[in-house]
């Protein structure tokens, strides 16, 4: 894709200056052609005027006529010494001096000389030399009649005037032609520059639009993609933020029980006689202690690496073991009673997500637990029903509210018997399940105990 950008900027760089160049010079050519033409004119008026004068000067014998005669026919015959130089290749200052001779303006000799050098054996321009030639030919005739008339005048001869008129006329109207062919071809050649320069202008346009248009459409493209993945980069980080906050709450929840077990422990450890059971209440601890730090490395792996999205084949009475043994203990250091009927041992999930479920309904289920009765148990159970695993976490403990029963799922919500709690466990507990597409309900009464049921895609 870069190389497309570079190649086709290059491209666009190329015909810009490609367009800058042929309006260069097509600008010197017109103002070039235009400078033939205002010569030619020159040229025209010159032998006009030259041919009135010296028909007056044949009929008056006033010298002034004569003169102006002169004057005039220099005019032409300075032409036609700066055509006889530039085509003989003489030097250039013998050109302009023709050139200024014949009355043109100093500012427009190297545009005279530099077109003739250019185009002098182009075929449009050649005609335009030969056509030139022919007219120095005959304003060179009508300045040897002019000459003649002269001298037969000044010396007395006697001259027919009729025949000089008819010659001068004959002379004039073919001159005229040939200035009129060398008119035609000048303006002939602005016509042609003018067709090549739009032909060249129109493909170079063309070029250069197209080149932009695809430009234009390839960083268009770029933009949208860059903006598209800008949209999922922040998708992702909102989502991976979310998560981790999340699993923060969920952990800094989860680690609370066994906290209390391990406190649990340690209040049974100091109560304990016997030195013999005392290693094995510190294995416990050990094993309570590896199977946190296993679950916080657990954790950690899902955010930075997994995201919560892989599923897996999940050992159920794995998962539930563990948990059973991380909080194994309550804080008043009784031993929990655990009941485990787990119908289907493995299912496809994300295994961390599990964790954190069983972590935060068991947690709950030690932490509402009812010491009025003589026994605290909790019970987990696993079951298929139609293409649902259904999972049970049922407990006999303090129960939960009819008015609480709806607002037990909801962000911050805090039963009003455990002020310690943030109000986040069950909110996390059900996003989690509802990222694994599946659902949580409860069944509960006060003072009897209470069922939380999950249901997961087999």
């Amino acid at each position: 894709m870069r190389g497309v950008i570079i190649a086709l900027t290059v491209t666009v760089l190329i015909a810009t200056i490609a367009i800058s160049i042929t309006h260069y010079y097509s600008v010197k050519i017109l103002s070039s052609s235009r400078a033939y033409t205002n010569f030619e004119s020159q040229y025209s008026k010159g032998e006009k005027d030259a041919s009135r004068h010296l028909m007056s000067y044949i009929y008056s014998h006033d010298e002034i006529d004569y003169l102006f005669f002169k004057s005039d026919i220099s005019i032409p015959k300075g032409d036609s010494i700066a055509r006889e130089a530039l085509v003989t290749g003489k030097d250039i200052r013998i050109a302009r001096i023709g050139f200024l001779l014949a009355g043109n303006h100093p500012d427009d000799l190297p545009k005279l000389v530099w077109f003739f050098q250019k185009f002098k054996s182009e075929l449009f321009f050649k005609s335009a030399i030969d056509a030139w030639q022919q007219v120095d030919v005959m304003a060179g005739k009508l300045d040897a009649i002019g000459s003649l008339a002269y001298r037969n005048i000044r010396s007395g001869k006697p001259d027919d005037k009729e025949d000089l008129i008819l010659k001068i006329n004959t002379i004039s109207d073919n001159l005229t032609i040939r200035q009129q062919n060398l008119s035609a071809i000048l303006g002939m050649t602005s016509r042609m520059v003018d067709h090549y320069v739009f032909i060249i202008d129109l493909v170079v346009s063309v070029i250069i639009f197209g080149c932009l248009a695809l430009l234009t459409t390839i960083i268009f493209k770029k933009f949208h993609a860059s903006k598209k993945l800008i949209i999922d980069q922040n998708k992702e980080l909102k989502n991976m933020n979310e998560r981790i906050n999340k699993f923060a709450h969920m952990v800094t929840h989860d680690l609370q029980a066994p906290i209390s077990s391990l406190t649990g422990l340690v209040s049974v450890l100091e109560r304990e006689k016997d030195i013999t059971k005392i290693i094995n209440y510190t294995e416990m601890m050990r094993e309570s202690l590896s199977l946190q730090d296993k679950y916080i490395h657990d954790v950690l792996h899902t955010i930075h690496n997994e995201n919560g999205t892989k599923k897996e084949l999940c050992n159920l009475v794995e998962l539930v073991n563990d948990t059973m043994s991380q909080n194994s203990f309550f804080a008043q250091g009784k031993k929990v009673k655990f009941i485990s009927e787990l119908e289907i041992g493995e299912l496809h999930c994300n295994s961390t997500d599990l964790k954190l479920v069983f972590n935060n309904l068991i947690s709950n289920a030690m932490k509402y637990a009812d010491f009025n009765k003589p026994e605290q148990w909790i019970k987990v159970k696993s079951y298929r029903k139609d293409n649902q695993c259904i999972i049970e976490i049922e407990d006999n403990g303090l129960g939960i509210k009819p008015e609480q029963k709806e607002s037990i799922f909801k962000k911050y919500f805090k039963s009003g018997s455990n002020k310690k709690s943030m109000g986040l466990g069950l909110y996390f507990t059900k996003k989690t399940i509802e990222e694994m597409n599946g659902a949580i309900t409860v069944k509960s009464l006060s003072g009897i105990g209470s069922s939380f049921i999950v249901s997961l895609p087999l």
